[in-house]
């Protein structure tokens, strides 16, 4: 019977493998995105905003203040965020073997200026090499095998997937980079509010779903690069998803209007502490229960928060944290005033849009909230 459902079994597609692959990559890279971000941020908030350029000013790092180490520290962090992708996107196609290549495919990304989307394709590659490798290994005879995890995939791996990243595919990908970097470093205003508002749009579709795990992809990608912005758009535009919601149940309480029931509006609190942890799940019930009356409001609730943060050029050296990293952006004041606005128009329209219960009865009418809460 095992075997008949292994035969039966559906195999991913190549683009499907390489899109996990990639997903992976992103799951491991995210830490250390986080530690070095929070440290930067703690740095600028001890040695100010500039603290980069200050570094640059003094004699060597043996004159370093205590913010100007933990700037290092987490700059130290950044700088292996890119090879990190590389070497995990290839792991996840190849196992072991591929980390040697991917992570000096993401290495040599980041000397060429090829940036994370270098680190992701060359990841990719270097993971198909090192199974073509292990396949070369099985039809050589049984003495040589041995060779191959040693010596034969880490090298040729590692020098065949470098020497394309090199010569051929980081080519085209280092122009890219360099010319998104050179527009999204300047963009503010009318430009950078339409970025925004894009990205704040998709961070509200799906609430942690594969459309909001692309943009996130991106926005983070960006963030290793060093571009910012980007990642506090996304944090804006995603953190006013849950706050939406539970602003709207806290209207439905003060007008008695009764378009909640017992149980939903039972978790507004818990709603609130995860609007400020940044977990967007919390909004799925609904979204589920009243798709397009829920989904609206958060897409447009996101424009307006992801909007702001691109219009007034909105940095953020950490891509998750919700509050706890709030005061380490560029203006913090400026990101609550921008999250809260989101969140509001979400509430409000969430509100508006929601039909009443139809029946006291029906108070606990969510089918997704009944068996998540009992």
């Amino acid at each position: 019977m095992a075997e008949i459902q292994r035969k039966n079994a559906k195999k991913k597609s190549a683009g499907r493998q390489a899109w996990d692959a990639v997903l992976t990559g992103i799951s491991y890279m995210i830490p250390f995105i986080v530690g070095g971000g929070v440290l930067w941020g703690i740095a600028k908030a001890m040695g100010g905003y500039n603290i980069a350029a200050d570094m640059k000013a003094v004699g060597g790092y043996t004159e370093y203040t205590l913010a100007m180490v933990i700037y290092a520290i987490g700059s130290a962090i950044f700088d292996v965020c890119v090879p990190v992708i590389g070497a995990y996107t290839a792991y996840a196609l190849s196992d072991k073997p591929g980390l040697a290549p991917g992570f000096a495919v993401g290495v040599i990304s980041n000397t060429i200026k090829a940036g994370f989307l270098g680190a992701v394709v060359g990841g990719i590659i270097a993971g198909y090499v090192v199974n073509f490798l292990k396949d070369c290994s099985k039809k050589v005879p049984s003495s040589v095998q041995s060779v191959f995890p040693i010596l034969i995939i880490p090298v040729v791996g590692t020098a065949v997937t470098s020497l394309l990243m090199w010569y051929v595919i980081g080519v085209p990908i280092g122009w890219f980079m360099t010319a998104i970097t050179s527009l999204l470093t300047n963009l503010q205003g009318i430009g950078g509010a339409v970025f925004g508002a894009a990205i704040g749009i998709g961070m509200s579709t799906d609430q942690g779903g594969p459309i909001s795990k692309a943009v996130a992809l991106v926005a983070n990608g960006l963030n290793a690069d060093g571009i910012l912005g980007p990642a506090a758009c996304k944090m804006c535009g995603g953190m006013q998803n849950p706050l939406g919601v539970c602003f709207a149940q806290i209207i439905d309480r003060f007008t008695g209007k009764k378009k909640f029931t017992e149980k939903e509006r039972s978790t507004t609190v818990s709603g609130l502490v995860l609007a400020c942890c940044y977990i967007q799940e919390y909004v799925i019930p609904f979204l589920v229960q009243d798709t397009w009356r829920c989904i609206i409001p958060c897409m447009i609730g996101g424009a307006i928060s992801g909007g702001l943060c691109g219009y007034f050029a909105l940095e953020s050296a950490a891509v998750h944290g919700g509050v706890f990293v709030i005061p380490m952006m560029s203006n913090p004041l400026q990101f609550v005033l921008f999250w809260f606005a989101g969140a509001a128009v979400n509430g409000i329209l969430y509100f508006l849009l929601r039909k009443p219960v139809e029946a006291e009865g029906d108070m606990a009418g969510n089918g997704v909230l009944d068996q998540l809460l009992g």
